[in-house]
C-alpha cells in the first residue's frame, strides 16, 4: 500500500489529475522542483562531446500554482498552471516556444463521477510512460524518453511518438479509483472553423494492487509533414503497455511501445521500442538502471534504423525535498557514433 500510494502521488504531482487525495479543503498554493547538473553530453550523430551546466537531470524544472473550492455535496472546483523553466539561462518553456504555462493550465471539477478537466493538459500516454520507468520524465538520462520524445542529430528518422507531451484545447475524464484500476480519456478539439482539425484523443487504463502495476495506453495524432503540407494532417496512431514489480529489494519495470505512421500511400513507418529498467535501495539512496531499444522501420521511401540507449543513475537524498545524484548515459543509433552523457546534479522540491 505505501508503494502504490507514492506512485499516486507521483501521478498526481506530474499531472494534476486530482481525486487522488481528498480536496475538501479550498486553498491555493505554490510549489515546483528545480533541478540542474553540472557534466558533459553527447548523443549519438553529435561529433563531440560538450561540457555543460544542464537542466532537467532527472526532473524537468516548474513552478506551479494550485487551487481548489469545496463546493459541497462531494463536489470540489480545482485550477492547476505550471510552467517550466531551464535552469543553465533561465529561460520559461522547455525549449524557445514553450507556452508560459506549458506543464498544466487547466480548470477541473472533482466529484464522486471522478474528474472532468479542460485546457492544456498531459497526455495519458504520456503519463503511463512515464509511471512505468525508473528514470520516469528525465529529459536528459531516461531512455525511454529520450526514444519517444527526441531524435538524435543525423538519424535518417526521428522520435517515435509525433506531438507533444501536453495537448491543448483539451478535455479529459478521469475515473475514480475502482480497487486499484482506474481509466482516463482525452479529446484535443482541432479548433479550426469549418473544418474538423487534427482531433487528437487518447485513453489510457491504469491499476495498482499492493507491488504490482500495469498500464494501457493508446493515442492517434494529427501530424503535420512539409512533403504532404498540401494535404492537411496525417495521423500516427501510437500504442503502449507497461508494468512492474516491487520485490522490496529491487523493483522492474517493462515497456513496450508501437507507433504506426501512414504519410500516403507510398510511405509509411512503424516503430517499435521496448525498454527494461530496474529500481534499487542501496543504503540510503537508489540505484535506477534503464535500457530502451527503438527499431524504426518503413518502406523503401522511409530509411530504417535501429537505436539502443543505456542510463545508470544513483540518488542520495538529503532530505524529503533535496537530493543529489550521479548519472551516466550509453546512446547509440545504428550506423552513426556512439555518445556519452554524464553529470552531478541536484534537485529540490518547494
Amino acid at each position: 500500500m505505501k508503494e502504490q500510494r507514492r506512485i499516486l502521488a507521483a501521478l498526481a504531482a506530474a499531472c494534476g489529475m486530482g481525486t487522488l487525495s481528498a480536496q475538501a479543503q479550498s486553498g491555493v498554493q505554490l510549489y515546483g522542483v528545480v533541478d540542474a547538473f553540472a557534466g558533459s553530453s553527447r548523443l549519438s550523430g553529435e561529433a563531440s562531446s560538450a561540457g555543460v551546466v544542464g537542466s532537467a537531470g532527472l526532473t524537468t524544472p516548474y513552478w506551479g500554482v494550485s487551487g481548489t473550492e469545496d463546493l459541497g455535496g462531494g463536489l470540489s472546483a480545482e485550477f492547476r498552471l505550471e510552467s517550466f523553466f531551464r535552469m543553465d539561462n533561465g529561460k520559461v518553456g522547455r525549449f524557445d516556444g514553450d507556452p508560459m504555462f506549458g506543464r498544466n493550465a487547466n480548470v477541473g471539477l472533482n466529484g464522486s463521477f471522478g474528474t472532468v478537466k479542460l485546457g492544456r493538459i498531459p497526455t495519458p500516454w504520456f503519463i503511463s510512460m512515464l509511471l512505468f520507468n525508473p528514470l520516469a520524465d528525465s529529459e536528459t538520462f531516461s531512455p525511454m524518453f529520450l526514444h519517444t520524445y527526441t531524435t538524435p542529430p543525423g538519424a535518417p528518422v526521428g522520435n517515435s511518438v509525433a506531438g507533444d507531451t501536453h495537448w491543448n484545447n483539451s478535455m479529459l475524464y478521469q475515473s475514480p479509483d475502482f480497487g486499484g484500476l482506474r481509466f482516463n480519456a482525452m479529446y484535443a478539439f482541432g479548433e479550426v472553423a469549418g473544418h474538423q482539425g487534427k482531433q487528437n484523443y487518447g485513453g489510457g487504463i491504469t491499476y495498482f494492487h499492493g507491488n504490482f502495476g500495469a498500464t494501457l495506453a493508446v493515442q492517434r495524432v494529427g501530424v503535420d509533414t512539409p512533403a504532404f503540407a498540401a494535404s492537411g494532417a496525417n495521423y500516427q496512431t501510437a500504442y503502449l503497455a507497461g508494468a512492474s514489480y516491487d520485490f522490496t529489494v529491487v523493483k522492474l519495470f517493462g515497456q513496450f511501445a508501437e507507433s504506426d505512421n501512414k504519410f500516403s500511400a507510398l510511405s509509411s513507418q512503424r516503430n517499435r521500442t521496448m525498454q527494461v529498467g530496474a529500481s534499487i535501495p542501496l543504503g540510503t539512496g537508489t540505484v535506477m538502471a534503464e535500457w530502451a531499444r527503438t527499431w524504426q522501420g518503413g518502406n523503401e521511401t522511409l530509411q530504417s534504423t535501429r537505436r539502443d540507449t543505456t542510463s545508470l543513475v544513483y540518488d542520495y537524498p538529503f532530505s524529503k525535498r533535496s537530493d543529489i545524484y550521479a548519472a551516466w548515459r550509453f546512446d547509440k543509433v545504428a550506423g552513426l557514433n556512439s555518445g556519452n552523457t554524464f553529470g552531478i546534479g541536484l534537485r529540490h522540491k518547494f
